[in-house]
């Protein structure tokens, strides 16, 4: 019997045909990609803190751990209100020839009550000679007329000593003022105060085209530096070579930066109150010249906003536009995030974009 030679034919593509399907139905009978056997990697850790840049704003992300590890505190800033103010040099003293007075002072006080005393003691011995030359007993003119010879010397001393003390204290109210010369004079607790450098003097100078009357309390600083509240003596003498205008003098308390000679910016409120926030002094960090705040924006998220600094308070800086009474920032922690920021920006950005 002979075999059709088309069913060969037909039998030997389907043979070819069956071959070339197997490895595509074994793909689809197990449905796994070869490529699945590779070790793929795991989900990177993003890292604890990513810097970014947002309306030209610093934008620092940090993950709560990492908040806590540096102690990052914040607080609402809350309203306020404050008057405009203006700036007016300042000076630091030196008190030495203050004390040089006040030493000078004693010792010319000290010798006029021993003249007094010498005086007295010279006056009755004048008297008890005249009585016995008037009484025509053992005594001789020449002994009478050195006793009151002696008396009046004594009394010329006297009178030319205090006629010195006067002048010294005159020349103390020429340099200093009335009030801190007769601190000077008496000894008071108060030039105890500025002599032992607990307290300064300060002189504060308002140049002729500002008529403001001198406050009795104002705020000195050195800036970005130390600030305290000054209170004031009285008009000042002398003049500052710097400004032509009128001196005050003020007392302060003593600041490791107060030294003599040191030039200080004083501040006082004038005008008009406007209202703004306080943005204390603890959440206040320096950099590039500038001070700056960070303002947490969300749980894990804090932007760095520069402060403007011309209108310092006590407690801070009054900032009239940027901030809101509703902001928080950091009071604990900014130098820490100010820090962080350097060194994420050393590395590139610790893996925040840039916008």
């Amino acid at each position: 019997m002979k075999s059709n030679p088309e069913f060969r034919k037909t039998s030997l593509y389907l043979l070819i045909a069956t071959l070339l399907m197997l490895p595509f139905l074994g793909g689809c009978r197990t449905g796994k990609d070869p490529d699945d056997d590779r070790v793929r990697p795991s989900p990177a850790t993003p890292p604890p803190a990513q810097i970014s840049f947002e309306n030209g704003e610093v934008i620092l992300t940090m993950d709560e751990q990492a908040q806590k590890r540096v102690g990052i505190e914040v607080r609402a800033l809350g309203g306020s209100s404050n008057r405009p103010q203006a700036d007016m040099p300042a000076t630091v003293l030196s008190v030495q020839d203050l004390a040089s007075f006040r030493n000078s002072y004693v010792s010319s006080a000290s010798q006029i009550e021993k003249n007094r005393v010498d005086i007295d003691v010279a006056r009755k011995q004048y008297a008890r000679a005249k009585s016995l030359f008037d009484s025509d007993q053992n005594i001789s003119a020449k002994v009478l007329e050195s006793a009151e010879g002696n008396l009046r010397a004594l009394e010329t001393e006297e009178r030319a000593a205090e006629q010195q003390l006067s002048l010294q204290g005159s020349m103390a109210e020429q340099q200093w003022g009335s009030v801190v010369a007769k601190w000077a004079m008496d000894g008071s607790p108060e030039l105890d105060r500025v002599l032992s450098t607990r307290e300064v003097l300060i002189q504060v100078t308002f140049s002729f085209d500002q008529n403001y009357a001198a406050p009795k309390t104002i705020l000195v600083e050195v800036p970005g530096r130390t600030r305290t509240e000054a209170t004031l003596i009285s008009a000042f003498p002398r003049v500052d070579p710097r400004i032509q205008g009128r001196s005050f003098l003020y007392f302060a308390p003593a600041q490791p930066d107060f030294t003599p000679g040191v030039n200080l910016v004083s501040h006082f409120a004038v005008g008009n109150s406007t209202r703004g926030v306080v943005v204390p002094s603890a959440a206040v960090v320096w950099s590039e010249g500038k001070a700056w705040a960070y303002l947490q924006t969300n749980a894990r998220q804090f932007s760095r906003r520069a402060v403007p600094t011309d209108s310092p308070v006590e407690a801070g800086y009054f900032v009239a536009a940027g901030f809101s009474a509703s902001d928080k920032v950091v009071t604990r922690g900014a130098q820490s995030l100010l820090s962080e920021e350097a060194v994420l920006e050393g590395y590139g950005g610790g893996g925040g974009d840039e916008n």
